[in-house]
């Protein structure tokens, strides 16, 4: 699900030379352009100086650079680090990928080759949301040296579908219809037709599990409430049900770094960057600060 757009809303009649520094001061604030790798060109967005950089990865089918939905992550944290927001092959300004099926290695190699075109030196603070964790656990895995933390944004879990459609046990026709449809929706999701980027889920899921972890680097996990239903429409104990397996799952992530902080939203949802962006500024916040004081190991 794509968070809902943001959009800018300007006084009118502004004056002319009050329009233009705006505009001038936007201008050099961002800098976005199509970056060529391999012949291919992906939209970037970069803003603010600082190290190390942080960088996002988006949630399945969202191209960040034009849906704003990072707009007040990105405003906060530009005041310190540079920041990086990219729309991957075939979303948004980005051309689409010359192969397909695809897979989180094949997106964690174009955001390399995205980088270093780009000459956007490392190491990065990676942030994903949702199928974007997959993707920057991929990255960590094959780029160790250039990743100096990570922040993961309500993100999925390799397990997490055949995990929920396990829990609904054998298939009967007596099955509400609710359990049917959020079953059959699950089910789909397990082939690279099922999503507009056309990544492989299995085989994505695969590539990760066999990942390697963070070692000591700092991790924070960032959870939706426990408020949060998958399907508002299924009965109140599958709800609780599959919601017990998703915070099995997140808290299975602090299994990546021997220095590792789980935190759970009040109140968001799974679009935490938009529901609860202060939670997630802060969770970011708190690795830049790890990575300036690395923590000793214990005696």
């Amino acid at each position: 699900m794509i968070p809902p757009l943001f959009k800018m809303h300007h006084k009118p009649f502004l004056p002319a030379m009050a329009l233009l520094a705006f505009v001038l001061q936007v201008a050099a604030a961002d800098k976005s352009n199509l970056v060529d790798i391999a012949g291919r060109k992906l939209h970037m967005l970069v803003r603010g100086t600082g190290n190390p950089t942080i960088v996002i990865e988006a949630g399945m089918g969202e191209p960040p650079v034009e849906s704003g939905s990072w707009t007040k992550v990105v405003d906060e944290l530009s005041k310190s680090n540079r920041v990086v927001l990219y729309d991957r092959a075939g979303l948004g300004q980005s051309d689409p990928a010359a192969k397909l099926p695809r897979t989180s290695f094949d997106v964690a190699n174009d955001l390399n080759a995205l980088l270093t075109k780009a000459a956007i030196p490392g190491p990065y603070l990676l942030v994903g949301h949702s199928y974007g964790g997959l993707h920057i656990r991929m990255f960590a895995s094959q780029y160790p040296g250039k990743v100096a933390g990570m922040v993961l944004v309500d993100a999925s879990h390799p397990d997490q579908a055949q995990r929920w459609i396990a829990s609904f046990g054998p298939v009967s026709p007596n099955d509400p219809e609710p359990i049917r449809k959020v079953r059959e929706f699950l089910g789909s999701r397990t082939t690279p037709s099922s999503n507009p980027e056309q990544i492989d889920p299995r085989a994505s899921s695969a590539q990760v599990r066999a990942a390697r972890g963070l070692g000591a680097k700092p991790l924070v996990i960032l959870n939706h409430s426990s408020k949060f239903r998958l399907d508002p429409s299924l009965p109140e104990d599958v709800s609780l049900k599959l919601e017990k397996i998703a915070q099995e799952l997140q808290a299975e992530f602090k299994r990546l770094s021997t220095n590792s902080t789980l935190r759970q939203s009040a109140n968001g949802g799974h679009n935490l960057h938009v529901e609860d962006p202060d939670l997630v500024i802060s969770g970011i916040r708190q690795v830049l600060a790890q990575t300036k004081n690395p923590a000793k190991p214990a005696p």
